[in-house]
């Protein structure tokens, strides 16, 4: 489990058949221009089974809502495939189209109904007619919107609203495929965690989640697979563990406050630049990498410096660092 307890929990998807809901090969996105071509998505390729969220990382300008837009077949795409449970998209958009829904990023759910009202008239569009009242009445239940069902959406939070489009999105009854675009933008920290469990729940459902992401702690928390986008390009992609496994060392030693700290503790941090063959200084922080953070070496060196005055903290090597030593830390 990569989250705290009820996040997170990673569990390996079996739908009991080997086809992936989502199955992405080679797909290509080039867009035509006078002073040249630009390749926005360059021969990806990407599954998402039944149950399992996968989360697209890169900084901005990637490609990542371009691949979510040729999914959902927004974008017709230059070259490759995309199947919905089955369905090439491009071939067949309308058949392919009633297995997926898509949340936007900028998306925002019509703030004069009522939540239950909000539901309702999307489910109808989705073709959810059959005892539409016990479809309503699930979806508020499953997103936890029952005592909200009759307040208009302009008085919900913003995490509350994103719960009514998710909502939305899972009404119906064929959809298997939900696509997520920087699904807890603008929200809270307490509401981004209510929204994330939420998702990690619809693992129950056998639903297939891809979301993109600029929140690091999203992908830690949710994500079965991680896929790493950059110059439109697939450079990685794993389990959390794996994409951190890429990584030379394992651990960080951290140590604040260097410029107030006493001349011994000073002292020994000089030593410690010198012992660990990767030290980086950021401003007042000093970062030492660690290539096993757990070794008695290490832990000594974390109590000596603790014992001279210092903040110091020692830690795992997270999702974060392998990210930033794949795209660099100068873009999004």
């Amino acid at each position: 489990m990569n989250g705290p307890q009820g996040f997170g929990t990673n569990v390996s998807p079996d739908d009991g058949s080997p086809d992936p809901v989502l199955d992405i090969s080679k797909l290509t996105k080039t867009y035509r221009g006078r002073t040249g071509d630009k390749v926005a998505n360059d021969a990806i390729d990407l599954t998402v089974r039944a149950g399992e969220i996968v989360a697209l990382l890169g900084p901005n300008g990637a490609g990542k809502t371009t691949l979510l837009r040729q999914v959902a077949g927004q974008l017709l795409p230059t070259d490759g495939r995309v199947l919905v449970s089955g369905v090439d998209m491009v071939r067949h958009p309308l058949r392919a189209k009633q297995f997926l829904s898509v949340i936007p990023q900028e998306c925002q759910p019509k703030r004069d109904l009522t939540v239950a009202e909000h539901i309702r008239y999307f489910a109808l569009l989705k073709d959810a007619r059959e005892d539409i009242d016990g479809e309503v009445d699930r979806l508020l239940m499953e997103t936890g919107l029952t005592e909200h069902r009759d307040f208009l959406v302009r008085e919900l939070s913003g995490g509350l609203r994103r719960r009514v489009l998710i909502a939305v999105a899972l009404a119906g009854p064929k959809t298997r495929l939900l696509l997520l675009d920087e699904p807890t933008t603008g929200v809270d920290p307490e509401a981004r965690r209510s929204v994330w469990g939420l998702i990690d729940r619809l693992r129950s459902r056998r639903i297939a989640i891809l979301l993109t992401t600029h929140y690091i702690e999203e992908a830690e928390y949710l994500a079965d697979r991680v896929t790493v986008i950059h110059g439109g390009r697939k450079i990685a992609e794993g389990t959390v563990e794996e994409i951190r496994g890429r990584l030379p060392y394992r651990g960080r030693l951290e140590v604040r406050g260097v410029n107030h700290l006493s001349p011994t503790a000073r002292d020994f941090v000089r030593s410690l630049e010198l012992k660990y063959s990767v030290a980086t200084r950021f401003g007042n922080l000093v970062r030492f990498e660690i290539p096993d953070p757990f070794h008695v070496s290490v832990v000594a060196d974390l109590a000596e410096l603790t014992r001279r005055g210092a903040l110091a903290t020692l830690s795992p090597a997270s999702l974060e660092d392998a990210y930033l030593s794949m795209v660099g830390t100068g873009e999004g």
